[in-house]
This record gives structure tokens, C-alpha cells and sequence, in this order.
């Protein structure tokens, strides 16, 4: 396992994932730079080639393209593979030779976009300019330039946290709000920050709501290549 995921290069395995989407019908989405397309299905295989329903909006690319799709346990899961042809309906590809998983752990970490934050009261004190580094199902690992009297065991209240987004409106950006934290780490980075593990004492919705984002943010990450 490499960077929160695995690979696998078996002929069998990747024929069993393969078995699945298409004898399930299971949705798919295929990725090239600057496109992603709604989600479609593997109509058939072999072993030297798929053949895809191709979407209504499919841009006609014969280069390398990714495959992503979810296994059983909800998991993302990509192949790289070569465009060969396409037809009014179909989009044929070579056989992929490498499976990529990303991990499903509760405390699997995936990097935000720069300019998250989180606020919140420590000890009747408002706290703030956190930059959050990264996120997981049940946490954030933090960073700041200036000493905080944050240690380990310290309850956090009314946590807000932004994770940027990438246009205006509600493309701006995700704000969250978490009722009730615990420190669970304390260090100083090479980089001489003061960095700080936080874990989540998440209600079901606000559990249901991280949960999203991290989902949404791993694919997104998926879709850029970044593992």
C-alpha cells in the first residue's frame, strides 16, 4: 500500500472487478483531462479489450483515459487504460494491466484545498488561524504558525470549518460545523508550525455530513490522478 492506496497488477482479480460492473450493471465514469463523463457501463470484455456504452457527450478523445468506479464495500477504485476505438454507441478500450483501490479507513487522510480553516472555543476562548491540513471520516490534522496551549486531551467546542471550493455561489466553497472535539496530538513540523491532531465527537448528521465531504474530496483527488 502506497499513499492511502492499493494495486494490484492480477489478471484474476482485475476479471473479477470487471465481472461485477458488468454483470451488475454497475455505474462507472470515465476521466481525461478536462472532462468527466456521467456515469455509464461496461457492456462486455475480453481479455484484450472493454467495450463501454459511450456517453451522449463523449468528446471523442482516443488517448489514455481512467476508469473509476465503486467495489462492494463502497470503495473507489481506478484503471488506466488506452483508448483503441469507438463507434455510434460504443467506446473500446485495451484491457487494463493495473488496478488502483483507495483505501476505506475510518482514519484514512485526504489533503484539502489550501486555504481550509477551522475556528472554535478551547477553554471559553475563541481559537483561530488553524490551517487544516488534512481530513478523515472522523478528524483533522491541523497546522499554525503561532504557539496554541492546545494538549492532548483538551475538549474543543463549536468547531467551524471551511474547505474552499473551486468557483462562486455554492461552488465557493464547504462550510461544517462540528459540535464537539478532542486533541489528540501535539507537535512542532520541520517547518517549525505548530501542528495538532483533532478527533471528532460527531453527532449522525454532522458524521453523515464529513463523511460526504470526504468522499466527494477523495474523488476529486481520484480524478486529478493525485494518490
Amino acid at each position: 500500500m502506497e499513499n492511502g492506496t492499493q494495486s494490484t497488477e492480477s489478471p484474476e482479480l482485475i476479471r473479477m472487478a470487471l465481472d461485477r460492473l458488468r454483470e451488475k450493471r454497475e455505474l462507472i465514469s470515465l476521466v481525461h483531462t478536462g472532462y468527466q463523463s456521467p456515469m455509464t457501463v461496461i457492456v462486455n470484455y475480453d481479455d484484450r479489450m472493454l467495450e463501454i456504452d459511450k456517453p451522449i457527450d463523449w468528446p471523442g478523445t482516443l488517448g489514455i483515459i481512467h476508469i473509476l468506479f465503486r467495489d462492494e464495500t463502497m470503495v473507489w477504485n481506478k484503471v488506466r487504460v488506452q483508448v483503441i476505438r469507438t463507434t455510434e454507441s460504443s467506446i473500446f478500450t485495451e484491457f487494463p494491466t493495473i488496478l488502483f483501490r483507495l483505501q476505506r479507513r475510518t482514519n484514512y487522510r485526504v489533503g484539502v484545498p489550501n486555504g481550509s480553516t477551522v475556528m472554535f472555543m478551547h477553554n471559553n476562548e475563541m481559537r483561530q488561524g488553524f490551517q487544516v491540513i488534512d481530513v478523515s471520516a472522523n478528524g483533522i490534522f491541523v497546522c499554525t504558525d503561532r504557539f496554541a496551549p492546545l494538549q492532548p486531551g483538551d475538549i474543543l467546542l463549536d468547531l467551524a470549518v471551511f474547505f474552499p471550493g473551486a468557483g462562486t455561489g455554492l461552488s465557493a466553497g464547504t462550510y461544517m460545523n462540528i459540535s464537539r472535539a478532542k486533541v489528540m496530538r501535539a507537535t512542532r513540523g520541520d517547518n517549525k508550525k505548530y501542528c495538532y491532531g483533532i478527533l471528532f465527537d460527531l453527532t449522525k448528521g454532522e458524521e453523515e455530513t464529513l463523511l460526504q465531504y470526504v468522499r466527494l474530496r477523495e474523488r476529486e483527488l481520484l480524478r486529478k490522478g493525485m494518490f
